[in-house]
């Protein structure tokens, strides 16, 4: 197992991504002065952005069908946990966008590759921090 995103595991031999990319961003506000550059107040850390690119042989590994399981739990509009292989945990989040791109068409249409990305934002999970708190 790759990883998981709720219950929808990434495995080698079916749905595999190529790479994990995290970004990490942080807010600020700016406040305009007279006479100097401006002002600027942290405000605190904003939704970490993961994305999962991947490539998909329907002849070799799973239908490219399981995009659509994806696009399923991202319509929910719910949050699912990511968890890799090793058991690093992210954290919870939103599938916040799904991109696809066939190519190497047979005759009748069908896909030899399937280049996928799956998006994610990071949200803040409360409830965890609440358990936590409430055991410790």
């Amino acid at each position: 197992m790759l990883a998981s995103l709720g219950l929808f595991v990434f495995q080698t031999l079916g749905t595999a991504f190529d790479s994990i990319e995290r970004r990490s961003s942080y807010r600020y506000a700016t406040g305009n002065t007279v006479g100097i550059r401006p002002r600027m107040q942290y405000l605190g850390q904003d939704n970490d952005s993961i994305t999962l690119p991947g490539i998909l042989y329907p002849e070799i590994t799973d239908n490219h069908l399981t995009l659509d399981i994806l696009r399923d739990m991202a319509a929910t509009g719910e949050l699912y946990a990511l968890m890799d292989g090793t058991g690093y945990y992210f954290g919870m989040c939103y599938i916040t966008e799904i991109s696809e791109t066939r190519t190497y068409l047979n005759a009748d249409g069908t896909p030899r590759k399937v280049e996928f990305s799956v998006a994610l934002k990071l949200q803040d999970d409360l409830q965890r921090d609440n358990i936590a708190t409430l055991t410790t």
